[in-house]
């Protein structure tokens, strides 16, 4: 081979691949988003983790009343009430603050809430309603100090009174708290 055909070889060579990869395929590139959430906390908060629940009754011809224990958690049922299922429960609650600061927590109105049917028209009384912690009941009032932590930990509890042939269906309702910090 002569020099001039090894030249001309090369050039050919070198505008092929040059030719290559100017024809490539385009590269394709996607994008997804996804949400991001987060919760700030003020150093003094209250946090709601589980709603006071009574869990599924049947009422019967006779009134009766469905406990839910402030200390322990315990759910019982007395007079013409039978339990049903779902998940009773006392409320739960998480109280933040700083460290060594003084906590008054308080139940008022009684303590006795109502709670409304969704037909709007009937009610049920909460009662005996209790602020407690751990395996303590204090009552509507506690005094606590925040420790190490910076949190307590409070649950509420109270009593369902349920009318004779009361109407079926779900029942809701609120209770207030009033917090000070010292």
């Amino acid at each position: 081979m002569t020099r001039d055909q090894i030249f001309s070889r090369a050039i050919a060579c070198l505008l092929f691949v040059l030719a290559a990869l100017t024809s490539a395929p385009a590269a394709y590139a996607q994008s997804s988003s996804g949400d991001t959430r987060a919760a700030l906390i003020s150093p003094f908060s209250i946090v709601n983790t589980q709603d006071l629940q009574f869990g599924d009754i049947i009422a019967g011809n006779a009134p009766g009343t469905v406990f839910v224990n402030t200390a322990n958690g315990a759910v019982t049922s007395t007079g013409d009430v039978i339990m049903a299922g779902g998940s009773p429960s006392r409320a739960n609650f998480i109280i933040l603050g700083n460290f060594r600061q003084i906590v008054e927590v308080e139940l008022p109105g009684g303590p006795s809430m109502q709670v409304t049917h969704t037909n709007g028209v009937d009610t049920m009384t909460i009662d005996q309603m209790a602020l407690g912690n751990g395996n303590r009941n204090f009552g509507t009032f506690v005094r606590a100090r925040l420790g190490t932590t910076n949190v307590i930990s409070l649950t509420v509890g109270g009593r369902l009174n349920v009318g004779a042939n009361q109407e079926s269906g779900s029942y809701s309702g609120t209770f207030d708290m009033t917090i000070d910090y010292f």
